[in-house]
């Protein structure tokens, strides 16, 4: 499992993993990656229009990279959304394309229809078919999730029953990095397949066509998944609120120099973290203003 707050780009990050599957590319830690097809059953992005260009945008070989959203309803005849319980139809579809080396299930929140998610025993269950079918098909099966909004160790945050961290022999979390606002981090939660090792970061670009995709840095990463949670404190969250607020007033439709905008905030107190924090949530708009000029930003 890969878990993160919304809006971290996880399904950019799964392209990347596709696209590394789809031509045989090592991983970033120049581990071996068997080359293989991919199934993605994805329910927030729409294939056409996101999900390919940035399926190519990672170098993906696209004829190997395939889509379910729906399987066949024997009891009411025709076609019907896809749901954890629906094992058989990955069954089938690898019968029909034995190279699929890697499943994607793009929120695993998304098709849990019938299933109370927090529920142990009824996620356990849903479960452990698909389990099963991975261990038979020799497949990788990755779900992605939300973090809950507690307080707790980052093994306690996935969203949903505890049973999904306890189901998935290993479990990162994706989270932002104070380095830099496109920097992201890939930490491990759990691993039940090899040894401890640290994270991994990687920072999102985009290309001329600005279609995101992941570049791996070789450095690794030496904060734990708890450390970069715990950061993220009710205290920090406080002052990221009061510095958004103060935004809120200084910054304008028609739009204030981004310069003058950081030496106020230092002026109010406002850390360089603090303001991008603020910047990012709020949504602030920033245009460079010339050439030759610096950046404006605005609500």
């Amino acid at each position: 499992m890969i878990v993160g707050d919304p809006g971290l780009s996880k399904s950019t990050l799964t392209a990347c993993m596709a696209a590394h599957v789809s031509c045989g590319r090592h991983w970033p830690d120049q581990s071996s990656c068997p080359e293989g097809e991919v199934l993605l059953v994805n329910a927030e992005d729409d294939p056409a229009d996101t999900t390919r260009p940035r399926l190519d945008a990672a170098g993906a070989v696209l004829e190997r990279i395939h889509f379910l959203d729906a399987v066949s309803d024997s009891e009411r005849g025709g076609l019907r959304s896809f749901n954890i319980g629906d094992v058989d139809a990955i069954d089938e579809f690898i019968d029909r394309h034995p190279e699929v080396r890697l499943v994607v299930i793009d929120p695993i929140s998304a098709y849990l229809a019938g299933v109370d998610s927090h529920k142990n025993a009824d996620v356990r269950g849903m479960l452990a078919p698909m389990a099963a079918l991975a261990a038979k098909r020799r497949v990788a099966v990755l779900g992605v999730s939300h973090l809950n909004k507690g307080q707790s160790a980052a093994i306690y945050r996935s969203s949903g029953s505890l049973a999904f961290v306890a189901a998935a022999r290993a479990v990162y979390l994706l989270a932002k990095s104070d380095d830099a606002p496109e920097a992201r981090v890939l930490l491990p939660i759990k691993n039940n397949l090899g040894p401890d090792t640290n994270g991994i970061g990687y920072s999102l670009r985009t290309t001329d066509a600005k279609i995101p995709y992941v570049e791996w840095s070789s450095e690794p990463v030496r904060q734990t998944a708890d450390e970069i949670l715990k950061s993220s404190s009710d205290e920090q969250r406080t002052a990221t609120q009061d510095c958004m607020d103060w935004l809120g007033v200084v910054l304008t439709n028609e739009g204030v120099k981004a310069s003058d905008v950081m030496k106020a905030a230092e002026e109010h107190g406002f850390t360089p973290k603090t303001l991008r924090r603020a910047r990012e949530r709020l949504g602030v708009r920033t245009d460079k203003a010339g050439v030759r000029e610096g950046w404006i930003w605005s609500i």
